[in-house]
């Protein structure tokens, strides 16, 4: 009897949607191009009406409470379970084809309605208030939150985390298409989805979900971050209208709205972050206690590397899940909320750089890490932080700072402790007795001396408009790594690497500069510079070799035998010489032509009636 109320119940709360989801997957399976369905107004009730009930399910089980029936809490739940996996690859399917919108080249073969509705998204701010209950446009932002909303509560029920969701089909239904969303939504995608996957996926799946995620997430990331946070920070405003969406109304407004887009996905990504650096160690972890420097000068190399691989936080690094660390990717401290959540991944870098001794890491923390969080803590420094903490204040939370303050206070003196005082990982100083103080006399120092820069007069003739301290101080950080770069870039032979693959060009680094720079990928931002060093060097060296080559073949047209006379046909000559020696990769039958209408233009034309034979003689003797 209670087997049949149990059955009896369970079909009454699924009928109707079984009903639903039968014939969404009907029209599913038989649609070419699934978009097309969304301009039916039957599908997407149905279909959303699907993805909303089981996400208000989902979230009765993460509460605890999937049902006021108690006595069938068991059976609901199994029953629940049993149908997410249909449930999910709907949602993948719906939102792979609704990321797909966005792609530009997708605009011009969409039914008209439907490409109509998007112009409309994209002109749109978040507000859906102008959008009617039943259109296209409303349903798109709806089918996209709750089907995010859905697989992070997936994510997070304790036990199907492994059976319900798979790897491969997630990252190519939501990361897929990255490139072509605007700032909303990839925050809201880091949000619901990402940050749920990484706090509660088990440990032993932990390292692939990251590799199958995070790596075209922060390379995205970066782009839209590194650059709206260097616009605004030194222009006064983020730009990137296509990633921010082209806003209506005043500039006023508009310039508004992207630095709110701008700080909401600085501070899902400095969440995800923080996410990451609390997350369990993929395996054993090796600790690194950073209050004693010795502990870290003890590790066996073999305990470093292990430390770096393990840590969530050393993974990532590991397998280049970042395109380039850079301070733009938290904001530059600017945001409190923001700052608060990325501090912790800061702290695990400058730990993995002290237990693996990363040269790459190291140079990061100290020029970059550092100076940003000496220059946060600096509140009357005349910087581009501070100016834009006091310009953003109405959008900022004022607590928030003063304990991001705090935060940074512990970052900095960490930083100093293993990174400063003991900058070569030596045994601790005997005589260190009062190391608070000490690194107070040391920020104090480095305050003064900011102070000092920012006060330097401009060197004379240079535009004042253009002079920032700010830079000067970074370039003069940056010099030397600059100059390593000139070094190795004039010893390659440029021509041969001039139309190389990005990978093929890392391999012909001299080992010993990889090393000393930390370049392990050709994703790394000095390989972009090499790769511009090299393309501004193309033309001057190919014109070298085009000289010296043109020299070779005049030399032997005119050591010729036979020789070559003016009435010859100026083909043969160009037949000969193309036989006689290969032609070089990096030159063509016209450098070719170019030599022999040289030949003939010039040395026979003018030479060859009186002179022509001493002059092979004379030339073949020199040879």
């Amino acid at each position: 009897m209670s087997s049949f109320i149990e059955k009896s119940w369970c079909h009454q709360q699924y009928g109707h949607l079984l009903c639903k989801l039968k014939s969404v997957w009907f029209h599913t399976e038989r649609a070419a191009r699934l978009e097309c369905l969304f301009c039916y107004d039957k599908f997407r009730k149905d279909a959303l009406d699907i993805v909303a009930f089981f996400e208000e399910e989902l979230k009765k089980c993460k509460d605890g409470n999937p049902t006021t029936f108690q006595i069938y809490q068991r059976s609901y739940l199994s029953t629940l379970i049993s149908l997410m996996p249909t449930i999910i690859h709907l949602v993948l399917e719906l939102l792979r084809s609704v990321h797909a919108l966005w792609k530009d080249d997708t605009m011009v073969t969409l039914p008209e309605v439907l490409a109509e509705e998007i112009r409309k998204l994209k002109l749109q701010d978040t507000d859906l208030s102008e959008f009617k209950e039943n259109d296209i446009a409303h349903w798109l932002q709806l089918i996209r939150e709750r089907g995010y909303n859905l697989l992070g509560l997936c994510a997070a029920i304790e036990g199907p985390f492994c059976e319900l969701l798979d790897s491969s089909s997630v990252s190519d239904a939501i990361i897929e298409d990255l490139g072509c969303m605007e700032s909303r939504h990839v925050s809201k995608l880091i949000d619901l989805v990402i940050i749920p996957l990484m706090k509660y996926c088990p440990s032993k799946r932990l390292g692939e979900w990251i590799l199958k995620l995070l790596p075209p997430l922060f390379i995205y990331c970066e782009d839209i971050l590194c650059g709206a946070w260097f616009n605004l920070l030194n222009k006064g405003r983020a730009g990137y209208p296509y990633y921010f969406g082209y806003l209506r109304g005043s500039q006023r407004s508009a310039k508004k709205l992207e630095e709110c887009l701008l700080l909401d996905l600085t501070r899902k990504v400095s969440k995800l972050l923080g996410v990451l650096a609390s997350s369990k160690p993929i395996g054993a972890l090796t600790c690194v206690d950073l209050q004693s420097v010795s502990t870290a000068k003890a590790a066996s190399s073999r305990d470093s590397k292990r430390a770096s691989s393990n840590s969530v936080i050393g993974y990532t690094l590991h397998n280049d899940c970042f395109g380039m660390l850079n301070m733009n990717l938290f904001g530059s401290w600017v945001d409190g909320e923001a700052t608060r959540d990325a501090v912790p991944f800061c702290r695990a870098l400058v730990q993995v750089a002290v237990a693996t001794q990363n040269s790459k890491l190291r140079r990061f923390i100290l020029h970059d890490m550092l100076p940003a969080t000496i220059k946060r803590l600096c509140t009357d420094l005349p910087c581009a932080v501070q100016r834009t903490i006091k310009k953003l204040s109405c959008q900022l939370n004022s607590s928030k700072s003063q304990k991001a303050s705090k935060d940074l206070w512990i970052l900095c003196q960490e930083i100093y402790a293993v990174h400063i005082q003991n900058q070569d990982f030596t045994a601790e100083n005997p005589g260190n007795v009062n190391r608070r103080g000490q690194f107070k006399d040391w920020l104090a120092r480095q305050k003064k001396e900011l102070f000092a820069k920012a006060s330097y007069d401009i060197p004379v003739g240079f535009p004042s408009d253009l002079w920032n301290w700010e830079f000067e101080d970074e370039f003069q950080r940056y010099l030397p790594t600059y100059i390593d770069i000139l070094y190795e870039v004039d010893a390659m032979d440029c021509p041969e690497y001039g139309c190389s693959r990005s990978s093929t060009l890392l391999e012909k680094l001299r080992p010993e500069f990889r090393l000393k720079h930390g370049i392990n990928s050709f994703r790394d931002r000095h390989m972009w510079t090499i790769n511009d060093m090299i393309k501004r060097k193309l033309p001057a060296e190919y014109s070298k070799r085009r000289s010296r080559q043109m020299d070779k073949w005049l030399c032997k047209l005119i050591s010729s035998k036979p020789y070559f006379k003016h009435s010859d046909e100026r083909q043969s000559a160009m037949t000969w010489l193309m036989e006689d020696s290969p032609l070089d990769a990096n030159l063509s039958e016209l450098d070719v032509q170019d030599a022999v209408d040289i030949f003939y233009n010039t040395i026979l034309f003018y030479l060859e009636p009186q002179f022509h034979p001493l002059i092979r003689e004379v030339k073949r003797t020199s040879l």
